[in-house]
């Protein structure tokens, strides 16, 4: 079906290949993830079976890849269109109608599609992603979750033989990731479409898929069931692996079944001897908030067209040090809420302080330096030539002295592993580079109360590890819209959650996410049948979970 031989691949101006000798066979009817460090060419291997490398990024490559015995690189990418359909990383970057209906039908438009096969096909459609009640909505409407869900339904509606998927739950809830998610099995299962899919998170995947195979630098790490990977197979890859995954890799030895659990059932089985038997008694602290307030909210209302509330009697403080994990489901308000927090809207009603300060009474140019805010589209935030450039942008618009420009770009840049890119244009690098460029770009001008918009979508849990760890150290307060579960219950200290434009539950994390449904851990539902035991039933990670099983 696929076979790439002996592939290799620069992009424009690379001299270090983006995929190296790479030599891969996927059969009709398999359903693969592929994972792997932010950069290390997951994407470009996704490009590289649709025609759009070399066809549309350019570069230079040697070897081939052969789709249905057709050579994609002298294949027009028009005939390849009708074998492949793609996911992307960015939902904007395929959009091209004004609604959604319209949307749907473009793909099966540029392919002469009949009326009567399109009218199906729509429906059909609509109902596997569960959005036939936003057919009528304009795409400028529409949250960056439900934006993916028009994505995706674009593509199913061509039958393709072959479904590539770049991150196609990074912008979804857990549960919409999941009902997307059921869709696509059932895809490969009943129509014996192929599934390439792309992600970071793996505990929302895996259990899903025939096999994985695990990139780096450009080169297959691991090509096999996800369930035999050991924990000497892949360095330190296994901390991609998910929570529950993880901490059984850590007890091999003891596990005797048909390989390593992926699943929070299966790891229950897997462990009931070790869960059963905690070594150390243990109580984990909760932070307290300060007390001192940086910006409060006091019965807030929005509304976009005047009519149809989207933000409903919101009241909350916000207190220097926190970092706040803000959480909810597709379109329950979230990214609405943290434009009010740094003026891009008004409220309709209610009252917004910041430091004490009525929000509208601050200038601009004071309003920037005292909140940050990074979009959940980078590309939002990218418009210079260079990755430097872009970087350099907020520094010089604040006239900061050029000597210090240069100092604190530099000291940026190389933080978060973009150094090397300093001279790239912006939208030739990865989803996950581009997300670090734009980060990167509000961070560098130390905002006191920084706002991110889904900032780890891309990343890799190493780069997720050190965003958190640069925020910590240079941030005073931050403010994180995340559907990433573990990253939340990792990194955050208060969770907020939305729904329907309200604030159903704002606490501590281990509060409000310890025995929550949709929105607990993985390690916290491992562990819940086990805290009779003598495991805190607020146990949220791995490391937490080894310290109590010892």
């Amino acid at each position: 079906m696929i076979e790439f031989k002996d592939f290799s691949f620069y992009y424009p101006n690379c001299e270090i290949p983006s995929l190296d000798k790479i030599n891969v066979r996927i059969d009709e009817g398999e359903f693969l993830v592929i994972t792997g460090p932010s950069g290390g060419g997951k994407s470009t291997f996704l490009r590289s079976i649709n025609g759009l490398i070399p066809n549309f990024y350019g570069g230079k490559i040697s070897g081939e890849v052969l789709v249905k015995g057709k050579n994609v690189s002298k294949t027009p990418t028009n005939q390849m269109s009708e074998i492949v359909g793609m996911v992307f990383q960015d939902p904007e970057n395929q959009l091209v109608s004004n609604q959604v209906e319209r949307e749907i039908a473009f793909g099966m438009e540029n392919l002469c599609f009949s009326k009567e096969i399109m009218k199906k096909r729509i429906e059909e459609s609509l109902d596997a992603v569960n959005i036939s009640r936003l057919r009528n909505k304009t795409i400028h409407e529409l949250s960056g979750g439900q934006k993916q869900k028009v994505a995706i339904a674009s593509a199913l509606a061509t039958h393709p033989e072959i479904l590539l998927l770049d991150e196609p739950t990074s912008e979804l809830d857990p549960g919409s990731a999941e009902s997307v998610l059921n869709v696509i099995e059932k895809i490969n299962d009943e129509l014996g479409l192929t599934i390439i899919l792309v992600e970071h998170r793996l505990e929302r995947v895996i259990h899903h898929v025939d096999r994985m195979l695990m990139i780096d630098s450009g080169k297959i790490l691991y090509d096999g069931s996800p369930r035999k990977l050991k924990s000497n197979n892949v360095k330190d890859w296994k901390v991609g692996m998910p929570p529950v995954t993880r901490l059984a890799m850590n007890f091999q030895k003891e596990i005797v079944n048909n390989g390593i659990p992926l699943t929070v059932k299966e790891a229950r089985l897997s462990l009931k001897e070790v869960l059963t038997n905690p070594k150390n008694t243990v109580a984990w602290e909760k932070k307290e908030s300060s007390k001192r307030v940086t910006l409060s909210m006091d019965k807030v209302f929005f509304s976009y067209d005047g009519e149809k509330d989207v933000l409903k009697d919101i009241s909350f403080n916000v207190f220097e040090g926190d970092m706040i994990a803000l959480m909810g489901k597709n379109a329950s308000g979230k990214t609405t809420l943290v434009k009010l927090m740094n003026g891009l809207i008004k409220p309709r009603k209610g009252k917004i302080l910041l430091f004490g300060k009525k929000i509208s009474d601050y200038p601009l140019e004071e309003l920037i330096q005292k909140v940050g805010i990074v979009f959940q589209d980078p590309n939002l935030h990218l418009f210079n030539d260079t990755v430097q450039k872009e970087v350099e942008f907020v520094l010089r618009n604040l006239k900061v002295d050029e000597n210090l420009i240069k100092k604190k770009t530099e000291e940026i840049l190389k933080y978060f592993k973009i150094y090397q890119y300093k001279d790239s244009y912006p939208h030739d690098l990865s989803g996950g580079e581009r997300q670090r460029v734009a980060l990167a770009s509000v961070l560098v001008s130390d905002p006191e109360i920084l706002i991110l918009d889904e900032p780890t979508r891309g990343m890799d849990y190493y780069l997720k590890r050190e965003l958190i760890s640069y925020l910590r150290e240079k941030a005073k307060t931050v403010i994180m819209i995340t559907h990433d579960i573990e990253t939340a219950a990792e990194f955050s200290d208060r969770v907020i959650l939305l729904s329907e434009g309200n604030i159903i539950s704002d606490g501590g994390k281990r509060d409000v996410l310890s025995k929550a449904l949709l929105f607990s851990p993985q390690i916290n539902r491992l562990i819940q049948p086990y805290a009779k035991f003598g495991i805190p039933d607020d146990t949220l990670t791995v490391e937490e979970a080894l310290e109590v099983i010892g």
